[in-house]
């Protein structure tokens, strides 16, 4: 077994300090109580190191959640861990997913080999968002699979609590309730942070804070020594607020060449302003904040890393958290003490810069934040003029700031969010004052060009682009764009794209993803969001439906796209039913319903979760050998069967029933323009005709919710579609549910080793004043199981059978 302390110098180049040492020998805390500078990240390799080698590697969770509250140390934090995972030569062995990243950036995936370690990292409210089943920019459908991998077989780690107080709570009582209502596999939690809010930690579902770690006397040595020593000089800035001229010409006497001068401004216009006036001297000036699209923001942060000298970067509160940067000079707006130390935090980080400086003076204006706070701070700052401090002692003093109040997620509600079913409007419920502060919300915005449809509309088939082409925008910015260009998103309800408007219900809702046209301009890349902004947005990606992905790519190209777009979770219609998942060949439903059954043992044979009875892995199993039984429909048959070639289709037809096919790939055409889901025939005929098959199951309800939920569309409740308005005229009926009418008969061909068979639809259990409800079964399995276990056996089965129609090797202990 390879020790801690040569593991951490393999993947570093340097020794751990003593409280990393600690924390990998005892395991992860509660808290980890550390000024900043002083390597709170190594805590990633403590896990690392406890999973593959440590002395219980079964009970330390599979999956590290790390939640970030600034995108920029997101970046930072994920290629420190890239860069780890190379040098132990772990870089095919553990995924490292980057949420709401750029390609490149994610290796491995975390989803498809949800066996393995993964390192997962992202923003708070990306991640978070997860935990309650909402997740943030990506399709409806994979809500269920990330809530069950962030939940069970995970130990998040959120960093700066002080700077995300609503994540942080909501993360202690995530924690609260996985102890009460149990998970598949270890959950667990650990807050980081110089500074812990006084009472933050203490939640009604669980009030104990728990082991803390703080660096001790004796590990205060060598590096870390001279790091919590560093010391800089506070000085008042002479110039006017407001005044950026004035600003920009003592910010350019105070910086030294060589070296690295910092500019911390509190909102994103006043730091443009300023680099505006800055930049064309002498010294290389970067802006950095939070509205830039990823493939800028990345280049931007990786050129500052590694060329620092002689260099101004002009930030927002970006900087504050975490960025591994040591300038000389450090020129900021005050704000409220706990932002001010972590600015601070930026300035002499190392310890080995001579007469560190940290210039100040009052902002025009206090937005953000709060006068009063503003005031007690730029008080305090006056009082320390021509005083050296290092961050111990900023920390040490009581300067007073607001606290907000924070909603705190209570265990009924929790329970609820559950079902993921949209409102009859395709709304969601609102998550996202447990998420984030109501007045710090973005919305995610995309420039890109595509074949206009009606009225400019993107096509239906077309999907968002890549994350790093997304730019965060406010939502009252996101209003304010709509007014004066087309701001489109996608309806999953009506399956199409509809622009946002200026009235309340059409609201951006936080998380989501819109499309504006590049040639609409709003965007810069050299200095960000700016609506002023004409267009057109240079580096903007071209969107293609299927049909025009494949006039230029290959066949298999195209396969592996649209694998790629379902396993990423891009969102797409609710009635869409695709034609197959990367097709190598027309699959029979019998070989693919044996090969997801396989790889759903394997799976479950590979992780051994101990919170899964050996009933309830064994329903999970059989689900998996039913989860495609619908597919034998006629009308699905027929549907598949149409995109033979011409000269194949007598063969094909002769083949039924399909799984996979051979041909074209995209949604499916069903007879008569009808929606048709494949999940729903599938229940009905596992409770019909095929019923000898779910009488292998254990737990057949279970087996049943599985099968219905193998796609993430049809869950907690399955209504008729006249009450989701998506019907063409004429076709809402009570009794007609996705193409399947009440008392319709249908011939079903043999298969899985059964005879030909009659199907008689049933649709009774769907009907409010029903006999049976479906809901309240699935309700029933949810209290049961609890919500964590049931939505581990959920993705399990999807997994399983996106792993079999990938063609991937069947997983290994």
């Amino acid at each position: 077994m390879q020790d801690f302390e040569t593991f951490f110098q393999t993947a570093t180049g340097y020794g751990p300090h003593g409280y990393q040492s600690r924390i990998a020998r005892d395991g992860l805390p509660d808290l980890v109580a550390a000024p900043t500078g002083t390597g709170k990240t190594g805590v990633i390799l403590a896990w690392l190191w406890r999973r593959l080698y440590g002395p219980d590697p079964g009970g330390t969770p599979r999956r590290l959640i790390y939640a970030l509250p600034q995108r920029s140390l997101v970046d930072q934090v994920s290629g420190e861990a890239r860069t780890w995972l190379a040098n132990l030569g772990l870089t095919d062995e553990v995924a490292l997913h980057v949420v709401m990243g750029g390609r490149g950036e994610t290796q491995g995936d975390w989803r498809d080999e949800m066996h393995k370690p993964a390192i997962v990292v992202g923003t708070v409210d990306s991640l978070v968002s997860k935990s309650l089943n909402r997740a943030y920019g990506i399709g409806r459908a994979i809500f269920p699979i990330d809530f069950g991998l962030v939940t069970n077989g995970a130990h998040w780690i959120i960093d700066e609590i002080q700077l995300c107080p609503e994540s942080t709570t909501t993360l202690r009582q995530l924690a609260g309730f996985a102890a009460k209502l149990g998970t598949a596999e270890p959950f667990g939690l650990t807050c980081m942070s110089a500074t812990v809010p006084e009472g933050l930690l203490e939640t009604v579902d669980r009030p104990v804070v728990g082991e803390t770690v703080k660096i001790l006397p004796a590990e205060r040595a060598g590096e870390l020594a001279v790091r919590l020593g560093a010391a800089r000089t506070i000085r008042r800035v002479r110039a006017d607020p407001g005044d950026y001229k004035a600003l920009a010409a003592r910010v350019r006497g105070l910086h030294r060449p060589g070296t690295l001068t910092l500019v911390v401004l509190n909102t994103v216009p006043v730091a443009r302003a300023v680099y505006r006036e800055l930049r064309g001297g002498p010294a290389e000036v970067t802006l950095l904040h939070s509205r830039f699209r990823g493939i800028e923001r990345a280049g931007l942060m990786a050129d500052v890393v590694a060329r620092p000298a002689d260099r101004i970067v002009v930030s927002t509160q970006v900087i504050e958290a975490g960025i591994d940067l040591s300038a000389a000079v450090l020129v900021t707006e005050a704000a409220p003490w706990p932002s001010l130390v972590q600015r601070a935090g930026r300035c002499n980080r190392t310890g080995l810069v001579e007469n560190a400086e940290i210039w100040w003076l009052p902002p025009a204006k206090p937005l953000p934040y709060e006068q009063q706070d503003i005031d007690a701070a730029g008080g305090e700052l006056a009082g320390l003029e021509g005083v050296a401090v290092t961050s111990e002692d900023l920390l040490a003093r009581a300067v007073p700031s607001t606290r907000d109040q924070v909603r705190v997620i209570r265990r009924a509600d929790f329970v609820g969010l559950f079902d993921t079913s949209p409102d009859l409007a395709g709304n969601d419920v609102d998550i996202a004052p447990y998420v984030r502060d109501t007045d710090d919300l973005d919305a995610e915005i995309a420039w890109a060009t595509w074949t206009p449809g009606e009225n400019g509309a993107p096509d239906p088939e077309i999907r968002y682009p890549a994350a790093e082409y997304r730019c965060r925008v406010s939502l009252g910015d996101t209003v304010k764009l709509a007014k004066e260009r087309k701001v489109w998103r996608f309806n999953q309800v009506t399956g199409g794209w509809t622009t946002v408007t200026q009235q309340s219900q059409s609201r951006p809702r936080p998380g989501e993803v819109l499309l504006v046209s590049s040639a609409d301009g709003g965007y810069d890349p050299e200095t960000g969001f700016d609506p002023s902004a004409r267009g057109p947005v240079l580096g903007s990606p071209e969107l293609l439906t299927p049909e025009e992905f494949a006039e230029r790519a290959t066949a298999q190209a195209a396969a592996e796209a649209e694998l790629a777009e379902i396993v990423a979770g891009a969102e797409d219609a609710f009635a869409a039913d695709p034609a197959s998942v990367a097709p190598r060949k027309w699959q029979s439903l019998d070989e693919h319903s044996s090969q997801v059954r396989d790889q759903a043992a394997a799976l479950l044979t590979a992780m051994a979760p101990p919170g899964i009875s050996i009933e309830a892995a064994r329903s999970a199993i059989v689900a998996g050998y039913l989860h495609d039984v619908g597919k034998a429909h006629e009308i699905w048959q027929d549907a598949i069967c149409a995109l033979a070639e011409d000269e194949e289709q007598a063969e094909i037809a002769v083949g039924r029933p399909w799984a996979k096919s051979g041909g074209k790939s995209g949604a499916l055409l069903f007879a008569g323009g009808v929606a048709f889901r494949h999940e729903l025939a599938s229940l009905l005929l596992i409770d019909g005709p095929l019923s000898a098959l779910l009488a292998e199951s254990p737990d057949p309800d279970l087996t049943r919710y599985l099968v219905l939920a193998h796609h993430g569309k049809l869950r907690v409740q399955v209504r008729d579609r006249g009450d989701l308005a998506i019907l063409p005229e004429g076709e809402a009926s009570e009794k007609k549910i996705l193409g399947l009418e009440q008392g319709a008969t249908t011939a079903i061909p043999a298969m899985l080793g059964r005879p030909a068979a009659t199907l008689t639809v049933d649709l009774d259990q769907f009907q409010l004043g029903g006999d049976r409800s479906w809901t309240r079964t699935v309700l029933g399995l949810r209290d049961r199981y609890g919500p964590f276990v049931l939505a581990y056996l959920e993705t399990l089965v999807r997994i399983a059978d996106w792993r079999a129609s990938g063609g991937k090797e069947l997983p290994t202990p």
